[in-house]
């Protein structure tokens, strides 16, 4: 019998996946292990880049349109009727359906003194993707002490408000136009002007540039471009850092997978990410503008405000500031805001509020100072043994209401960044992808 040659075993090279980091350094970097240090890492092949884009396809549609929802109860915005800079306010909450028949609810704080019919200025705030009206309460002091109202709802898909899938500021620009017709139409508010943060400034400056009855706008971190925007976020900026999770793809493949995922976020949300493009309507903007942005940002990367700043036709000015996407703005760039509203909006000065102020001279937080006349109140009446109380005592309530103040902060602050980490882990590498590159990537027997 004839013997037949063994088969020929061919070994097909695949570049193996890097492995995943497992050990944090004491700033939250990623760091290798002593082993890993030695072995030098490899990047991923163009078999394992279309793998990820298969396998990630959904998860990525799912984080441009549906991102985390943020959850809280009408208590987070504080009691419905309270006392501040010695006038007596209320909050009023309202539900207004917008253009496609979604229920928007919103929230009107104001004096409770205003008579019927009466026009009062208003500030709207216009919270940031994977956020909530309750947002508006940080910057509410600002505003109230300045002697407007404050106005500020959950975009349709955010929040309280009905809704699936959300356009980052496509369809957003006309849930503004519904709430301000609803503050005209309904609450008797006067001179409008919008204040906006990432996805609430996309809006503002979408509606501003078909509505020149704006009195101004406030644009905390905008971007330019939704798609630019999606670009940067995996192929990194003009630096080359890229978000922590995301993975580095290269710019030819990127732009493929964004097309694919355009067309599904069109079939399922019904929008063009390619047409989301505020730098485009900044030149018929005409209404003075207040531009921020911050240095770290990499999330929306300061160019961003910069391009539509260029090409902002109104009046304007460009602030810029330590600090990422996320952090609580520097106590300058509120004071700014402050000016600029009361320039924008005529409101007089003698219309502006005796508030409590800190060591610097801004007005405390709302939620803090509510919070101190609860624990004076119960101060003013008790002691620590049921008699009157002593000025330790005092301090020591007011001090605890500070803290009480700075956990909930920090609580907000959380929340907001899991939200932003979860909706950006959709772009990580599923589980299942990396199990199967693994498997695929490990040591052959030899033949």
């Amino acid at each position: 019998r004839r013997c037949r040659p063994p088969p020929r075993i061919v070994r097909r090279f695949t570049p193996r996946m890097p492995r995943r980091q497992s050990s944090q350094s004491s700033e939250g970097s990623m760091t290798r292990s002593e082993g890993e240090q030695s072995r030098p890492s490899r990047r991923l092949g163009i078999t394992g880049y279309v793998g990820l884009v298969r396998e990630g396809y959904d998860e990525l549609v799912k984080a441009i349109i549906r991102p985390p929802r943020a959850e809280y109860s009408l208590n987070d915005l504080g009691p419905s009727e309270f006392r501040y800079g010695g006038v007596d306010f209320v909050r009023q909450d309202v539900s207004v359906p917008n253009r496609r028949g979604l229920a928007l609810c919103g929230s009107l704080w104001r004096r409770a003194d205003l008579e019927p019919g009466s026009s009062f200025p208003c500030v709207v705030y216009l919270h940031g993707n994977a956020s909530c009206r309750a947002e508006a309460t940080t910057i509410a002091s600002q505003v109230l002490a300045l002697g407007a109202a404050l106005f500020s709802f959950d975009f349709a898909g955010c929040g309280l408000s009905e809704g699936n899938y959300i356009s980052l500021g496509f369809f957003e620009r006309d849930d503004v136009e519904t709430m301000i017709g609803w503050l005209r139409e309904y609450a008797g508010v006067g001179a409008v002007a919008l204040w906006g943060r990432s996805m609430g400034a996309v809006s503002s400056v979408m509606q501003a540039a078909r509505d020149p009855s704006i009195a101004g706008l406030v644009l905390d971190s905008p971007f330019a471009s939704l798609e630019q925007v999606a670009l940067e976020l995996v192929s990194g900026g003009p630096d080359g850092d890229r978000p922590e999770g995301v993975p580095n793809v290269p710019g030819f493949l990127v732009k493929s997978a964004l097309r694919m995922v355009a067309s599904s976020v069109k079939s399922r949300a019904g929008f063009d990410l390619y047409k989301c493009r505020p730098v485009d309507a900044a030149p018929t903007c005409f209404m003075p503008a207040l531009f921020a942005t911050a240095h770290d940002d990499v999330l929306v990367r300061p160019h961003h405000s910069r391009l539509i700043f260029d090409a902002f036709a109104g009046d304007k000015n460009l602030v810029t500031f330590e600090g990422d996407h996320n952090e609580m703005r520097p106590g300058f760039f509120l004071d700014s805001a402050a000016i600029f509203f009361t320039n924008v909006l005529r409101i007089p000065d003698a219309a502006a509020l005796e508030v409590p102020t800190d060591h610097s001279g801004r007005p405390l937080p709302l939620m803090q100072v509510l919070l101190m006349q609860q624990r004076g109140a119960a101060a003013r009446l008790y002691g620590p043994r049921g008699g009157e109380a002593t000025q330790a005592e005092r301090a020591r309530l007011r001090a605890e209401a500070q803290q009480e103040l700075e956990r909930q902060q920090l609580e907000e602050e959380e929340m907001l960044n899991r939200a932003i980490l979860e909706s950006l882990s959709s772009s990580e590498p599923p589980a299942a992808c990396r199990q199967r590159a693994s498997d695929n990537h490990a040591p052959q027997p030899p033949p």
